[in-house]
Protein backbone atom coordinates (compact mmCIF):
# COMPACT_ATOMS: atom_id res chain seq x y z
CA UNK A 1 0.00 0.00 0.00
CA UNK A 2 1.56 3.55 -1.09
CA UNK A 3 1.77 5.92 1.77
CA UNK A 4 -1.06 8.66 0.03
CA UNK A 5 -3.12 5.84 0.52
CA UNK A 6 -3.13 4.89 3.90
CA UNK A 7 -5.66 6.00 6.09
CA UNK A 8 -4.71 9.39 8.81
CA UNK A 9 -6.96 9.06 12.05
CA UNK A 10 -6.79 12.33 14.11
CA UNK A 11 -7.37 11.80 17.69
CA UNK A 12 -9.68 13.72 19.27
CA UNK A 13 -7.66 15.55 21.22
CA UNK A 14 -5.88 16.74 18.27
CA UNK A 15 -9.12 17.47 16.70
CA UNK A 16 -10.12 19.29 19.20
CA UNK A 17 -6.89 21.26 19.25
CA UNK A 18 -7.49 21.86 15.23
CA UNK A 19 -10.93 23.18 15.95
CA UNK A 20 -9.69 25.41 18.66
CA UNK A 21 -7.14 26.85 16.16
CA UNK A 22 -9.11 26.97 12.94
CA UNK A 23 -13.17 26.45 13.80
CA UNK A 24 -15.15 24.16 12.79
CA UNK A 25 -13.61 21.95 10.29
CA UNK A 26 -14.79 20.18 7.50
CA UNK A 27 -13.24 16.95 6.36
CA UNK A 28 -12.26 19.41 3.03
CA UNK A 29 -10.30 22.02 5.27
CA UNK A 30 -8.80 19.36 7.62
CA UNK A 31 -7.22 17.16 4.47
CA UNK A 32 -5.73 20.53 3.06
CA UNK A 33 -4.82 21.67 6.52
CA UNK A 34 -3.12 18.16 6.88
CA UNK A 35 -1.30 18.08 3.75
CA UNK A 36 -0.30 21.59 3.94
CA UNK A 37 1.52 20.26 7.15
CA UNK A 38 2.73 17.68 5.47
CA UNK A 39 4.09 19.38 2.43
CA UNK A 40 6.00 21.89 5.34
CA UNK A 41 7.47 19.01 6.80
CA UNK A 42 9.10 17.18 4.11
CA UNK A 43 10.73 20.32 2.65
CA UNK A 44 12.27 20.90 6.37
CA UNK A 45 13.80 17.25 5.78
CA UNK A 46 15.00 17.54 2.37
CA UNK A 47 16.17 21.07 3.46
CA UNK A 48 18.07 18.67 6.46
CA UNK A 49 19.30 16.35 4.37
CA UNK A 50 21.14 18.06 1.78
CA UNK A 51 22.76 20.26 4.22
CA UNK A 52 23.79 16.91 6.35
CA UNK A 53 25.05 15.74 3.02
CA UNK A 54 27.38 18.49 2.30
CA UNK A 55 28.74 18.81 5.78
CA UNK A 56 31.92 17.75 6.94
CA UNK A 57 32.00 14.77 9.64
CA UNK A 58 34.30 15.42 12.26
CA UNK A 59 35.25 11.75 13.24
CA UNK A 60 36.84 11.61 9.70
CA UNK A 61 38.87 15.04 9.83
CA UNK A 62 42.66 15.00 10.22
CA UNK A 63 42.18 18.43 12.08
CA UNK A 64 40.06 16.73 15.09
CA UNK A 65 42.03 16.18 17.98
CA UNK A 66 40.82 14.68 21.31
CA UNK A 67 42.23 15.52 24.81
CA UNK A 68 41.97 13.42 27.89
CA UNK A 69 40.91 15.44 31.18
CA UNK A 70 39.61 13.11 33.32
CA UNK A 71 36.53 13.68 30.04
CA UNK A 72 37.63 13.35 26.55
CA UNK A 73 37.04 16.58 25.08
CA UNK A 74 37.36 17.03 21.32
CA UNK A 75 38.89 20.04 19.63
CA UNK A 76 39.55 20.90 16.06
CA UNK A 77 43.13 22.14 15.19
CA UNK A 78 42.26 23.95 11.94
CA UNK A 79 43.95 26.68 11.51
CA UNK A 80 41.13 28.88 9.76
CA UNK A 81 38.64 27.93 12.13
CA UNK A 82 36.65 30.54 13.33
CA UNK A 83 35.41 29.73 16.67
CA UNK A 84 38.76 30.67 18.81
CA UNK A 85 38.57 27.87 21.29
CA UNK A 86 37.84 25.27 18.59
CA UNK A 87 35.78 22.70 20.81
CA UNK A 88 33.69 20.42 19.23
CA UNK A 89 32.26 18.65 22.08
CA UNK A 90 32.55 16.13 25.50
CA UNK A 91 32.61 12.64 25.81
CA UNK A 92 31.13 11.76 21.98
CA UNK A 93 31.84 13.46 18.67
CA UNK A 94 28.60 15.77 16.68
CA UNK A 95 27.22 13.74 14.10
CA UNK A 96 27.90 16.89 11.77
CA UNK A 97 30.53 19.49 12.40
CA UNK A 98 29.78 22.72 13.73
CA UNK A 99 28.99 26.16 11.61
CA UNK A 100 32.34 27.70 11.85
CA UNK A 101 33.91 24.49 10.59
CA UNK A 102 36.24 25.98 7.59
CA UNK A 103 35.95 22.36 5.89
CA UNK A 104 32.21 22.38 6.37
CA UNK A 105 30.87 23.24 2.52
CA UNK A 106 33.90 21.67 1.11
CA UNK A 107 31.38 19.22 -0.76
CA UNK A 108 29.07 21.80 -2.37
Amino acid sequence: MKLKDRVVIISKKNMDRINALYGKCTTEELERIVNNMVENATIEINEDKSMTDKMTNCNQCKYMKAYDYGNKVYYCDHENRTDDMGKLSVEKLPVVSPNWCPLRDRNK
